[in-house]
């Protein structure tokens, strides 16, 4: 069992040939230490969970995932195996696997959006212990624990995956069955039975965004080819293909029950995205890289090193496969002509691998010794300008103890990891990650951890408006849909069209000539709920 007395390389674990429990010098057994995989993950929760509940569900694509799971898991029998969208139309986009889970939540807890967040946020958190342990199966010589202690603390750490891991959407969860299918498939190496771990983190991939699958499979099988297949047992792959049997019958059954709709999951939403740009979310591949270069700090500074580092080392496993993470997962990303913000969430993974291994040898040599100084640097200028920003009693919506604490951190920290003695290196980088956990918990806290969103009003306002209004009565919406509103309302929305009937009830930021303002607070600059009749239309 490995722990995080690793810090000490020269101090091995004095075993009796019938104990695995290590003894100490006055032959007392010393209490075990936690494992260094359930320690980091434990840690994630403390740094992640931490008011899941303080923003609205505003965003589009978190507010749809929330609706379809709650209609899901509404459904009767076994109903519920295929996905609803607003407890009467199907829904195509995406499998259920995700929705299930949230779904059974909301049942569980009710529709409070910490509910709605917690699922995806645990399996998101996944990600952090399951990249310590790929990293562990890449090699097994000095260092390699420092070297998966420190990936792990990265990926802990980095705001889009903590933001993004936080929120109801797919894709936290999606890396995490990323990251079981790579480190159970280097596992079967050693163990055979491991490649059902693979092939269960298929069979997730499978029930989130199935064409991803394709991608990962064949990353994952170059760099096998590459990499000595010839000593990895036949029997694996059939462990595999068993792990994989789960997603595909719910697939072949999907297809049996909707026919050629079922096939849109992997056309029209998912391979299509490669070649053609849906609604306005262009942007190729010059937005991911700049959520890389935005999201990555402070370890952004590593990756040059860590890649040169993995490119020297080439020859070996743990080279050839973190240079073919990056290279096969940036292949997944790049070219997409539709672009999300989070659609980057891919590439953090391999980069945080490879800063690792960079941060592991500041740990060890010392080097390289510009990025301690860089650090002390830009913690300077966070606290100089938050300095200036209380001075000058600006109204700026900035988290200010969120850059006071990750300032601090890594101002103190440079210092630290600036120092000859090894040990002072090892506080440094703790104080380092103290600081930025602490800065990204009152980040949370500051009800500012989201901010591109294109809805930004709150709907709950009009929402409890709606809820009042009689179960059969006609709301419409004055432009595109909005699931959120959808969501706190329980109530379906149909889009304003010129055929109107003779009363409803229409939702909509601007006057309409003949419509009375139902609002509780009219003189607000949201949206309002307007009562109106067809023949008061122009």
């Amino acid at each position: 069992m490995h722990s995080i007395s690793f810090m000490d390389p020269k101090v091995e674990d004095e075993t009796t040939s019938l104990r695995s429990s290590p003894l100490k010098d006055n032959g007392r057994w010393e209490v075990p230490s936690v494992p260094l995989p359930l320690l980091l993950w434990l840690l994630t929760l403390l740094i992640w969970l931490p008011w899941l509940g303080n923003l609205p569900l505003r965003d589009w694509d978190e507010a749809l995932v929330a609706g379809v799971s709650r209609s899901t898991a509404a459904q009767p029998a076994w109903d519920w195996l295929l996905a609803m969208k607003n407890s009467e139309s199907i829904y195509l986009n995406k499998p259920p696997g995700l929705h299930w889970l949230i779904g059974a939540s909301i049942k569980r807890f009710g529709d409070d959006e910490w509910a709605v967040r917690l699922i995806p946020s645990l399996l998101a958190s996944l990600a952090v212990p399951l990249i310590v342990i790929l990293r562990r199966q890449l090699s097994n010589g000095t260092g390699t624990e420092r070297s998966a202690l420190c990936s792990g603390l990265i990926l802990m750490t980095l705001l889009p995956m903590a933001r993004h891991g936080r929120l109801a959407m797919l894709d936290g969860t999606l890396v995490s069955c990323s990251l079981l299918l790579i480190s159970g498939w280097l596992s079967s190496k050693r163990w055979p039975w491991h490649g059902l771990l693979a092939g269960l983190g298929g069979s997730g991939i499978l029930l989130l965004k199935p064409p991803a699958l394709i991608g990962y499979l064949a990353i994952v099988g170059i760099i096998t080819l590459f990499d000595k297949p010839s000593s990895r047992k036949t029997s694996a792959l059939g462990w595999a293909i068993s792990g994989l049997i789960p997603g595909a019958i719910w697939h072949l059954w999907h297809f049996g029950q909707r026919g050629s709709n079922a096939l849109l999951m992997w056309g029209g939403q998912g391979f299509s995205r490669v070649t053609e740009v849906l609604g306005d979310k262009s942007g190729a591949w010059v937005m991911p890289l700049t959520e890389v270069l935005e999201g990555g700090w402070p370890w952004i500074l590593l990756l040059p090193s860590g890649v040169y580092w993995a490119w020297r080392h080439r020859k070996t496993s743990t080279g050839l496969w973190e240079l073919g993470l990056l290279a096969g997962s940036a292949l997944m990303v790049l070219p997409l002509q539709t672009q999300l913000p989070w659609y980057s969430h891919l590439l953090w993974p391999p980069i945080a691998l490879l800063c690792g291994e960079t941060l592991a040898g500041l740990l060890k040599e010392g080097r390289p010794h510009w990025i301690p100084q860089a650090w002390q640097w830009i913690g300077a200028l966070l606290l100089i300008s938050t300095t200036v920003l209380l001075a000058m009693n600006t109204s700026a919506a900035l988290p200010l103890p969120a850059l006071v604490a990750a300032g601090l951190g890594l101002i103190i920290g440079g210092l630290k990891l600036s120092k000859p003695l090894q040990l002072s290196r090892q506080q440094g980088l703790a104080v380092v990650v103290t600081g930025w956990s602490l800065g990204l918990l009152a980040l949370w806290h500051s009800h500012l951890w989201l901010w591109e969103l294109n809805e930004s009003w709150d709907p709950r306002p009009v929402a409890a408006q709606i809820r009042l209004l009689p179960p059969d009565a006609i709301v419409m919406l004055d432009g595109s849909t909005r699931p959120s509103l959808n969501w706190y309302a329980k109530h379906s929305l149909q889009e304003l069209n010129t055929s109107t009937p003779k009363e409803f009830w229409l939702v909509s930021e601007q006057s309409r000539q003949g419509c009375t303002n139902i609002s509780v607070d009219p003189k607000a600059t949201d949206w309002h709920l307007w009562h109106c009749f067809s023949f008061d239309q122009p």
